[in-house]
């Protein structure tokens, strides 16, 4: 367990602080802070909760009364939280998501998985936002207190979800407030550097792995651009130029082997916007149908080194929820007359576990 001490500093470095920043906010000198750091001294009684309050922290863990979970804790706690809203509901899920987050109210990565979990949940639960709205606050909440964390990676996430529900929520200058103080990407990549000093030290398995990693994430990265553009080109009413873009979002998932989800979805879009009842029910089936496809990155040969994880059921916990959408939103509307729709939609509710079917 770590002393006052080397909490104060471990924080301290978090937020990027120096001891002379420090010391400003709480009206004492630069040596004051480097003698609680280096242990000589402790701070006065009457500014332990000023000083937990620029670090970011309570006073429990200041005092070191408190650990931090440690990331494989984390894992097992957000599998039972999800587990458990799986199986007993949505608001049970929640109840043991805030007394674990009561337990550790200052761990960012934590209350970032929390919210992230049952965001998800609810989702593929095929929640609606009318129903999600009474959940929103807490995990609204949680986002934003790990948008507050020492930890830059879990600070910097957390801060885009915020962004994104504020732009979801119509509100533009909030979101654009939240993203200035996002640091823009680095253009100079790290990851060359580090394969060739891993090659250097003979670390090869490491240095592929590594490669893989970087080659995964990217392959992610464009799909969602690549759906994105689409969209854009849908919106100005450039079909021909949705459907080239379409077509090669079919080819790249194929030549990356990624899941083929995204490719279907990539053509149902275009289909959807000129009410293509054939071709609408021809990418819808096969897109559902992808939910069942075994898949992860480790039966892929690009990807089976890069320690990726995903469930290979696919997207199978998804299928409510995707069901739930077809049959309420009004970008399907123009299918509903039609009887083989219809069958569609009864064949795949009846592949739904128990735990996902509507009363």
């Amino acid at each position: 367990m770590l002393n006052m001490g080397e909490i104060i500093r471990k924080r301290r470095r978090e937020l990027g602080l120096t001891q002379e920043q420090l010391a400003q906010m709480l009206g004492v000198s630069g040596p004051a802070v480097s003698k609680w750091e280096q242990g000589a001294s402790f701070p006065d009684v009457t500014l332990l909760l000023s000083l937990a309050r620029a670090l970011h922290t309570d006073l429990n863990t200041l005092m070191g009364f408190r650990r931090e979970p440690e990331k494989t804790e984390i894992a097992k706690m957000l599998t039972r939280i999800n587990e458990t809203a799986k199986a007993q509901g949505i608001e049970m899920g929640f109840a043991l998501a805030q007394d674990i987050a009561a337990e550790y109210p200052d761990c960012g990565a934590l209350l970032f998985g929390l919210a992230a979990t049952l965001d998800g949940r609810m989702m593929m639960a095929g929640m609606n936002a009318e129903e999600r709205i009474q959940y929103s606050a807490q995990t609204g909440e949680w986002y934003a207190r790990a948008a507050e964390c020492g930890d830059e990676e879990t600070r910097q996430a957390a801060a885009q979800l915020l962004a994104s529900y504020a732009l979801n929520r119509g509100n533009i200058d909030e979101a654009q407030e939240i993203m200035a103080r996002l640091p823009r990407e680095n253009r100079v990549a790290r990851w060359p550097l580090e394969v060739s000093l891993l090659l250097a030290k003979g670390e090869k398995e490491q240095a592929k792995a590594l490669l893989e990693q970087k080659l995964f994430i990217l392959a992610g990265d464009i799909q969602q651009i690549l759906l994105r553009l689409i969209q854009a080109e849908l919106d100005e009413g450039q079909m021909a130029h949705a459907k080239a873009l379409a077509e090669t979002t079919r080819r790249f998932v194929g030549l990356m082997q990624m899941h083929p989800y995204t490719a279907y979805l990539a053509c149902l879009m275009p289909a959807l916007a000129e009410k293509d009842v054939q071709g609408s029910i021809m990418h819808l089936r096969n897109m559902l149908g992808s939910l069942e496809t075994i898949w992860s990155p480790g039966i892929c040969l690009m990807y089976d080194q890069s320690g990726a994880k995903q469930s290979g059921r696919g997207g199978h916990d998804m299928l409510g929820g995707i069901l739930r959408e077809i049959e309420e939103s009004e970008e399907y509307a123009f299918l509903r007359d039609e009887a083989a729709f219809r069958q569609m939609l009864t064949e795949y509710e009846g592949k739904l576990p128990k735990t996902q079917k509507r009363e």
